[in-house]
C-alpha cells in the first residue's frame, strides 16, 4: 500500500504557509516517485524542534524506503527536490540501514538544498547519520507513511557518543552556528540525551561559565533573528571549542577520546603563539 501524506501533521508545523505548501508538494511527488516502496519521511532538527528561521534553516528529512531506489526512482526523486520550493536537506535509507549502529553509518545517499540538485552517495557511510536517527526518534514527526517509532529505534548511548566524537572537529570550520553546536555537543554528553540549538545555548549560558557567556548569547541572539553565524574559525570559536572539549573530557572522565585531543590542540595553538 502507497504511503500517505500525513497533511495534518504538515499543517501543525511552526512555519510559514509557504514552507508548509512546499513540504506537502515534495512529500506528495516523493510517494508518487517510489510508490509501495515508500516506509516513511520523517522530519527533525530545527522545523521539528520548533526553531525554523527562513532563509537560514534547512528543512531536515530522513526518508525511509523497503529497499534500494533505481537510477529512474532516484531521477524521480532529485526532480521532486529540486522542485519543492524549500531547501529540504534529505537523507535517504533503506528500512535495513535504518537499524544499523556504526558510525560511518551505511546510507543510500543525501540530496542537499542548493540551485543543482545532485545525488550524493557516501561509499565510506554517514559520519553523522546516528544523531539525526535519534533526532527522528525523539522529534516522532512522521510526515509520509509509517509512525516514526514504529520504524526508528533510539540510538545507544554508547553509538550517540562515537558519533558525537567523529563530529567534534568538524562544527568550526563546518558548520553554521558553530558556538551553538558546540553547546549541543557539550549537553548532549552532561544529559545523554540530544536539544536544539537553543536549548543547548541557554544550557551553556549557565553550564559553561561566565566567561563564554557574551560569546553564547551572541549566537543565540544571531540564531532568534535567522542569521547565520557562519564567519569561520576565530581565536575565540577555537578557545570556545576548546572549553567544550574540556568540559566533555571532565563530564566522561579518563579515556575522553577526540575531545580531549580537540582541547590539546587548544592549548598546542596557544604555546605556538607564544
Amino acid at each position: 500500500m502507497r504511503a500517505g501524506v500525513h497533511s495534518a501533521g504538515i499543517q501543525g508545523l511552526a512555519c510559514s504557509a509557504e514552507v508548509k505548501g512546499g513540504l506537502r508538494r515534495y512529500c506528495a511527488a516523493l510517494a508518487e516517485a517510489v510508490g509501495d516502496g515508500l516506509v516513511g519521511v520523517y522530519l527533525y532538527g530545527s522545523l521539528a524542534r520548533g526553531c525554523f528561521h527562513p532563509g537560514t534553516s534547512d528543512v531536515d528529512v530522513v526518508v525511509v524506503t523497503e529497499g534500494p531506489c533505481s537510477e529512474v526512482v532516484v531521477s524521480k526523486i532529485v526532480k521532486a527536490h529540486g522542485e519543492a520550493g524549500v531547501p529540504v536537506d534529505a537523507t535517504f535509507v533503506t528500512r535495513s540501514q535504518i537499524g544499523v549502529e556504526e558510525t560511518p553509518t551505511p546510507v543510500e545517499f543525501v540530496l542537499k538544498p542548493g540551485g543543482e540538485e545532485r545525488v550524493v552517495r557516501l561509499p565510506e557511510g554517514h559520519g553523522d547519520f546516528l544523531l539525526q536517527r535519534q533526532d527522528v526518534y525523539d522529534c516522532e514527526a512522521a510526515i509520509v507513511g509509517e509512525p516514526a517509532r514504529e520504524v526508528v529505534r533510539p540510538v545507544p548511548w554508547e553509538a550517540l557518543a562515537r558519533c558525537l566524537d567523529y563530529l567534534f572537529p568538524h562544527i568550526v570550520p563546518r558548520f553554521k552556528n558553530p558556538a551553538l553546536m558546540l553547546s549541543r555537543i557539550a549537553y548532549a554528553f552532561a544529559n545523554r540525551k540530544l536539544c536544539s540549538k537553543r536549548d543547548a545555548g541557554e544550557w551553556a549560558m549557565g553550564a559553561l561559565g561566565e566567561e563564554w557567556r557574551p560569546l553564547v548569547a551572541e549566537a543565540l541572539e544571531k540564531y532568534a533573528a535567522g542569521v547565520p553565524d557562519d564567519r569561520g574559525p576565530n581565536e575565540r570559536l577555537r578557545a570556545f571549542e576548546g572549553r567544550c572539549a574540556g568540559y566533555i573530557a571532565g563530564v566522561r572522565g579518563a579515556g575522553g577520546g577526540m575531545m580531549e585531543r580537540a582541547a590539546m590542540r587548544k592549548v598546542v595553538h596557544e604555546k605556538d603563539r607564544e
